[in-house]
């Protein structure tokens, strides 16, 4: 009993896999092959074939995650594509704390632009949510939210950098929306305050 991968196999194997083309003179001939050919299994692949293959396996090696928290990172993609919940609708405002030297004397650098706003207020409309205030799971870090309930699933990347430590969360029972009133850490803000 001969080897299932020895080279007399294989040839047969390519031979039967990838037959010669027919010339149009031979009208219908049908190719018997004449004598045994000299090719050897390994020149069956092709240089341009051995490079695909090459460039597969870098690009295989390259993208592989090389930590944990690489590869807890990659997980967490594959888990966020497979999510089915609905993304819900949001709205991100700024608010600024103005007190009466502030409006009255004019005493402050503040000004009406976003550059003077301490807070950050992030509105999440769950209105088709059913369940209660303790199935909503929200984690705030500080460059991301990620919002988490039975129906819906929300996880942006926050437009400045936030204090996770310094946040407030409201829940408005009757209008299904969620306030979240984060307080901002940007580089520039000792300037503007």
């Amino acid at each position: 009993m001969d080897e299932i991968g020895s080279g007399d196999q294989l040839i047969l194997l390519n031979k039967l896999l990838n037959p010669p083309e027919r010339d149009s003179d031979s009208d219908g001939e049908d190719f018997t092959p004449t004598k045994k050919s000299s090719v050897t299994p390994a020149s069956f692949f092709t240089e341009s074939s051995q490079q695909k293959v090459c460039q597969t396996v870098q690009k295989i090696k390259e993208n592989f995650p090389r930590t944990l928290e690489e590869w807890e990172a990659l997980e967490e993609v594959h888990n966020e594509e497979l999510d089915t919940r609905k993304r819900p609708q949001y709205q991100i405002a700024y608010k600024q704390e103005v007190k009466v030297e502030d409006v009255f004397l004019q005493m402050s650098n503040k000004t009406t632009a976003t550059s003077s706003c301490e807070d950050m207020v992030i509105t999440i409309d769950l209105s088709e949510e059913t369940g209660e205030v303790d199935q909503i799971d929200l984690k705030v870090t500080e460059t991301e939210i990620d919002l988490q309930t039975p129906i819906y699933h929300l996880k942006i990347p926050l437009p400045h950098p936030v204090d996770p430590d310094r946040k407030k969360a409201a829940w408005n029972p009757e209008k299904k929306k969620l306030t979240l009133t984060l307080r901002m850490r940007r580089e520039l803000d000792f300037v503007n305050f």
